[in-house]
């Protein structure tokens, strides 16, 4: 039971997971050219290349664990940990962003300035990972198969404490303060839709705050790794924001498949029942 808990959290719902936000990926490209009149088309290309990097990151775990002991774990982790941080969480800030604000009011040095910070905080994070991660240990076996993860938290000198600070703190900043700042402002917009639009797209309130819900639930749910490897000394707990963001992905998935309009719905739901 203990092996099967392992091989689900950890192979099963990351693919899951990532699957998920692949679909997103191509969904958003494929209903682009209709809503960009709404919500401009920074916010669709920013969502589709935040849903690809993070889908990459999830569904990329089983090749973390599943190729071979050190140093595989760690150069898998690097490339995804690149990806989340130096890619997806810009994407998602400056997607939301320009839902907010609008594309038109931010400027390219700014949405630029904004990409060489994630791309910066990524270089930061897989540099200190590469001191940080002394190892690899067996984490489970499938028949001769071992699956093998780096080691983080074995040593408890006063340098690795340090390194993994480093880490606790890039993360804390890019993907977790990024997305719950674009789930705060989401939230706020929903809060604050101008009356204007909402008179033409009365059901966006309801889509942004969903969307709201769903960036908490994947940066909390990474928040409460971290702490609980930091405050409580229970390490590894990483299948926490698997279901994190397997729970973010079916939101997010409700959210977009909602039209933009309730008389939509009505319509739909009186020809079904008719």
């Amino acid at each position: 039971m203990i092996d099967f808990f392992k091989i689900f959290v950890n192979v099963v719902v990351p693919v899951l997971a990532g699957l998920i936000f692949f679909a997103l990926a191509r969904y958003v490209k494929h209903i682009a050219p209709l809503r960009t009149l709404v919500t401009g088309q920074l916010t669709y290309s920013g969502a589709y290349w935040g849903f690809l990097f993070l889908g990459i990151y999830l569904a990329s775990r089983p090749l973390q664990i599943l190729l071979g002991p050190h140093p595989w774990p760690l150069i898998i982790n690097n490339i995804r940990e690149f990806f989340m941080i130096g890619l997806f969480g810009p994407a998602v800030i400056v997607a939301v962003l320009s839902l907010v604000f609008g594309s038109e009011r931010l400027p390219k040095v700014f949405v630029g300035g904004i990409v060489l910070f994630g791309l910066a905080l990524g270089i930061l994070f897989i540099t200190v990972n590469v001191f940080a991660i002394n190892g690899s240990e067996e984490i489970f076996r499938i028949g001769r198969w071992v699956a093998y993860d780096g080691v983080w938290f074995k040593s408890s000198d006063e340098l690795h404490e340090r390194l993994m600070s480093v880490l606790f703190m890039v993360r804390f900043i890019d993907p977790v303060l990024m997305v719950s700042l674009a789930g705060g402002l989401v939230l706020w917009h929903a809060r604050h839709y101008p009356v204007d639009k909402k008179m033409l797209y009365d059901n966006m309130p309801r889509k942004l705050f969903i969307l709201g819900v769903a960036c908490f639930a994947f940066s909390l749910s990474m928040l409460s790794v971290g702490l609980l490897s930091l405050v409580a000394h229970i390490p590894n707990q990483w299948w926490i924001y698997y279901l994190g963001a397997l729970a973010a992905g079916f939101l997010e998935t409700f959210s977009l498949a909602m039209p933009l309009k309730k008389s939509v719905i009505l319509s739909e739901h009186t020809r079904t029942l008719n």
